[in-house]
């Protein structure tokens, strides 16, 4: 070799490692930047709205020919809080007395505190323990109290009522939970062992479970014949039959998990004669298994549970953890209600025995109760996978006497839209509903808000925190209309282009900050429900096909420039559903409002590009019905459907200005046939962007994308240095 060779492939050498090193720091800043961007979004807190009450009531002959509000309840208040340092594992109510809890934390001190509360008293614990677990026994006289690190490592019974202890079980376990007629204690001892409590003052070692495998958590059916248990180290869970002094298995179950032994909880139902099992595991979802084979089961799918707890009718159960606290419909697997207030992680949930309370407690050191009495009930009734009218108006404006016919109007209109459109495509007069009065005409709740209609200006976000405190926004598509003043404020200044350029350079910062955010989520799946849109009055100035426009965007079509014609596109020609955008729509919550709701997992492993194609695998045992590529255009000549301006350069020169490389619109769409598994091919042009959405319908109207990065790490690397 020589040594101008040498000293060349030494210089690439260099310029390769410096380029590379470049890459690094900058592309850890970048990340550094969009987690503090992304902190700061997270953390942000909005100042609530300046209270200015109403000076003028609305007429009583107007406000009659509304919905009221009040119809649909609040969401319920913390009506107690108790104080306790360290992360909240446990929380649990009296079976006889609603008005008592036991917690239990894992403190900074590294030690398990227990306390005894009453939730008219929070600032002082009836008794305090030091232990790993606590449990009521079933008449709610005695609290079993585990504590594997104390010097004699025993099980101990303790009356609540004389504030003593009673015995203690001659064993090293944890967990300890009674059967439902109190006669049981199982202890979780490296395995499960019963105890024979029926005399508290002389407790007796009953039975062991078999210790080839160690059982570990473990949950008795509501009337004690039946134990569900977790076997270590692994995904199943064993399902026991309880009879005298014998304890038999009767099946296994096996949770296809993505880490080994991370089952979160479980619980069986109240109901005795259908015990069913829920399960919580690290795959973000619950599982509801049925008796009497345990493997016939539906999912409902949700981001991390930590704990369940069913309410005492056996309708409806909680869940808690990464989304807070959420109510569950047992009969169809809908989300009924979500309960704010916690400040972080949701560990540990209970439900009074009564019905009447919710208690639940996490990272943030304190315990929450909720009451809940006539809430959830009114709640359970209520419609979902509808369209919702919502008129909102500001304190200093009057409703207009005719919005509830012109509302109606427009609903009506676009809902033919949609018919007239599915049936051209043979697939029936399919379209949305919403909700109704008994004659036929939309039920339009009249919501007033707390301040002027100043304050509602260009923010929605300020109009639905409002909104929420009523209606559960993630169920239905909530259609609101605001009540906007036709009068111009004198003090309002005219926009000039300055501002249009600070707006114009605001929008790329903000376009910019929502990519590196995508980046920071990329692999993960997201589940879409419900929506909502928002228009101002007034309402005469919408078209049928852009408010359909609009409603077709949340029912999961997105920006469509295949056509000028399309309803998603830009085309200045008159508008219609695309075939395959009519086939999502067939498939569509919205469209079918009598579909079941249990959701089986939608799983896309990653998707790899080869020359003009994206290659992925797709499984879902719901049916696949359809999968959409969207991802933005990084050409300089817009697509056929992008038709802001008239004149063809001016068109251009908007797009390559504004929308080229900005804009996330569709590209491709493939249409199953209900398929369960799928290897899939859809077009990948050279201009697209390799930041992608995967967006998927199943048979059942079940929607979820997945954001993903198509680029390989080399390609990345290799742009970073030449850029």
């Amino acid at each position: 070799m020589s040594f101008k060779v040498f000293i060349s492939l030494l210089l690439v050498g260099c310029i390769i490692l410096f380029g590379f090193i470049f890459f690094i720091i900058g592309y850890n800043q970048q990340t550094e930047d969009s987690e503090e961007g992304l902190d700061e979004y997270l953390s942000r807190t909005d100042s609530p709205p300046p209270q200015i009450p109403r000076t003028e009531e609305i007429p009583d002959e107007i406000r009659h020919k509304f919905a009221a509000v009040t119809e649909i309840p609040e969401k319920p208040e913390i009506i107690a809080e108790f104080v306790q340092e360290g992360n909240l594992e446990t929380v649990e109510f009296s079976p006889t007395n609603p008005n008592l809890i036991v917690s239990r934390t894992y403190d900074r001190n590294f030690e398990d505190s227990i306390r005894l509360w009453d939730i008219n008293d929070p600032d002082t614990p009836i008794a305090e323990f030091k232990g790993d677990s606590a449990s009521f026994s079933p008449d709610g006289r005695i609290l079993a109290i585990s504590d594997s690190r104390d010097y004699d490592a025993r099980v101990k019974l303790w009356d609540i009522a004389k504030e003593e202890f009673i015995s203690s079980l001659w064993t090293v376990g944890d967990n300890a939970v009674f059967s439902p007629d109190k006669n049981l204690l199982a202890v979780e001892a490296r395995g499960i062992e019963l105890w024979d409590v029926s005399d508290p003052t002389q407790p007796v070692k009953a039975i062991t479970l078999e210790r080839k495998r160690i059982e570990d958590e473990h949950t008795f059916s509501a009337d004690g014949t039946l134990m569900a248990t977790i076997e270590a180290f692994s995904d199943i869970i064993n399902i026991w039959q309880i009879d005298g002094n014998h304890v038999i298995k009767r099946n296994s179950i096996n949770v296809i998990d993505r880490k080994v032994g991370w089952i979160e909880a479980l619980q069986f139902s109240p109901d005795p004669q259908n015990p069913i099992l829920a399960i919580a595991d690290n795959d973000e979802d619950i599982r509801l298994c049925y008796p009497p084979d345990w493997q016939n089961y539906n999912t409902i799918p949700t981001k991390n549970v930590h704990d369940l707890a069913f309410t005492p009718d056996g309708e409806t159960f909680i869940s808690v953890g990464l989304n807070g606290i959420e109510i569950w419909s047992v009969e169809n697997g809908k989300l009924i209600a979500s309960i704010e207030g916690q400040s972080g992680w949701v560990y540990c949930v209970d439900v009074s025995a009564d019905g009447n309370f919710i208690a639940a407690g996490g990272n943030d050191d304190v315990i929450r109760v909720w009451n809940i009495k006539g809430y959830l009930p009114i709640k359970r009734k209520s419609v979902q996978d509808v369209v919702v009218p919502i008129y909102f108006m500001p304190t200093n404006l009057q409703p207009q006497a005719d919005m509830p016919e012109r509302i109606d109007k427009m609903l009506k209109d676009v809902q033919t839209f949609f018919a007239d459109e599915m049936e051209r495509h043979g697939l029936g007069r399919k379209t949305f509903d919403f909700e109704k009065n008994s004659n036929g005409t939309a039920k339009i709740f009249l919501f007033e808000g707390k301040t002027t209609d100043d304050y509602y200006n260009g923010d929605s976000s300020q109009i639905l925190e409002e909104i929420e405190q009523h209606f559960e926004l993630s169920n239905n598509l909530y259609f609101i209309v605001l009540e906007k003043s036709s009068v111009k404020k004198t003090d309002e200044k005219e926009i000039t282009a300055a501002d249009v350029k600070k707006l114009l350079k605001g929008m790329q910062k903000s376009r910019k900050r929502m990519r590196e955010l995508s980046l920071t989520l990329r692999g993960s799946m997201f589940r879409e429900k419900g929506g909502h849109i928002i228009v101002q009055t007034p309402i005469n100035r919408f078209a049928t096909h852009t408010l359909a426009q609009d409603f077709a965007g949340e029912f999961g079509l997105h920006q469509d420039y295949r056509d000028p014609s399309y309803l998603m596109s830009d085309g200045r020609e008159s508008k219609h559903l695309s075939k395959d955008s009519a086939l999502w729509l067939s498939s569509s919550r919205f469209f079918n409002s009598e579909q079941v709701f249990f959701d089986r997992k939608t799983i896309i492993k990653k998707p790899s590009c080869f020359r003009d194609k994206l290659r992925l695998e797709i499984e879902d045992a719901d049916g696949i019905s359809q999968i959409r590529l969207l991802a933005a255009s990084n050409s300089d000549n817009p697509p056929p459907g992008f038709q802001r301006k008239i004149d063809p350069t001016e068109n251009q020169t908007t797009w390559k200005r504004s929308y080229k490389g900005d804009t996330v619109a569709l590209q491709d769409v493939l249409t199953l046939q209900g398929e369960k598994k799928a290897k899939v091919e859809l077009d990948y042009p050279i201009y697209l962007d390799s930041l992608i959405e995967l967006h998927v319908i199943d048979d059942n109207g079940n929607r979820v994308y997945l954001i993903e990065l198509t680029e390989n790490p080399l390609t990345t690397i290799l742009r970073g240095i030449f850029n």
